[in-house]
């Protein structure tokens, strides 16, 4: 099945609103030369629910300091992505330089 997210700073409060969500952060490895991913690593941070528009506010806060936050409503997901650069190249991109 086809994941369906969405940019968390595209949603209403309304959407999300009495709603229970998983908190995940994603961090992708990429590449040093391409800039695309290598592999990535997530982490469960915590459950999160949003009962007042407060609670959204406090959300998309939280999820501006990260590089791009996504939210799966129907699965009741919310993915922080981050991006890490940690000196690895794909065995392909070496051979282009």
């Amino acid at each position: 099945m086809e994941r369906f997210l969405k940019d968390l700073f595209d949603t209403t409060f309304e959407e999300l609103k009495d709603k229970d969500f998983e908190l995940i952060r994603v961090v992708e490895m990429l590449c040093e030369v391409c800039e695309k991913p290598l592999s990535k690593k997530e982490r469960f941070l915590r459950r999160f629910q949003i009962v007042s528009k407060e609670d959204y506010e406090n959300l998309l806060k939280r999820a501006s300091v990260h590089d791009r936050a996504e939210v799966d409503i129907d699965k009741s997901k919310i993915c922080f992505f981050d991006h890490d650069f940690p000196g690895d190249v794909h065995s392909e991109c070496i051979s282009k330089l």
